[in-house]
């Protein structure tokens, strides 16, 4: 499939006519998807590839779903896990794909989970649920996890807290599997921090916000204890 390009849309069943998630065929060119096949999932919501692109991954009912991806870029289901708490909202694979790791928002847990070298998904290696309060707000009042990701350089987790405005900072590593807090980036009050993404040398980190309309930049260095994080700049989006 060199030069071809396939989309994966997450949709959720229980209403409706999709079947969960659905396969496209993308013509860059013209700028349009053919749909080639739907594959059943319970309530598909984010789907992710693998950092190898050869594993797609998705939010569903019974959990975290794992495929295969096939040749011709369909795919080929391998297993499902259990998160053991509410519905995720986001999931992210480290670089290596040893580990998935997964955002709720409803509970505010996030959980990590192992993935075997087939790709499919193994147990549950740890999980925190955050505590605390956020503003007095209706939406950002209890803890909301949207996004977690595992840093460059393998030492730490970073995990979004969108009900109580901060990014936490877990160290971890393959020989404890544990999450320890170790820091946090304390954003403003009802700002809402959502997403955020790393650049590809790891340098920084782009953070963006669900009612605060800017995006903050932040240097990023390894450190012994705790990342050494400093923002740099805030550009509005409006």
């Amino acid at each position: 499939m060199k030069g071809k390009y396939m989309a994966y849309v997450g949709s959720y069943s229980y209403t409706g006519k999709a079947k969960g998630i659905t396969v496209f065929d993308v013509d860059v060119e013209a700028g349009t998807f053919k749909e080639r096949c739907e594959v059943e999932v319970d309530n598909s919501s984010y789907v992710i590839a693998s950092s190898d692109g050869k594993t797609l991954y998705s939010i569903a009912d019974e959990g975290v779903v794992s495929f295969r991806i096939l040749e011709n870029g369909s795919l080929a289901r391998l297993n499902s896990a259990s998160i053991r708490g509410m519905r995720g909202c986001h999931l992210c694979t480290d670089k290596e794909d040893k580990y998935v790791f997964v955002s709720g928002y409803h509970d505010g847990k996030t959980t990590v989970l192992s993935l075997n070298p087939d790709g499919s998904v193994g147990n549950i290696v740890d999980g925190v649920f955050d505590k605390g309060y956020g503003s007095v707000a209706e939406r950002n009042f209890r803890p909301h996890v949207t996004c977690t990701r595992r840093t460059p350089d393998g030492r730490f987790v970073m995990s979004v807290d969108n009900g109580i405005d901060q990014v936490r900072i877990y160290r971890f590593n393959e020989r404890d599997n544990k999450l320890v807090q170790v820091d946090a980036i304390r954003c403003d009050l009802e700002s809402a921090p959502r997403h955020f993404r790393f650049s590809n040398d790891g340098r920084f980190i782009y953070l963006m916000y669900e009612l605060k309309n800017v995006i903050d930049v932040f240097t990023y260095e390894t450190g012994e204890r705790s990342p050494v994080i400093e923002k740099i700049q805030t550009i509005s989006t409006t």
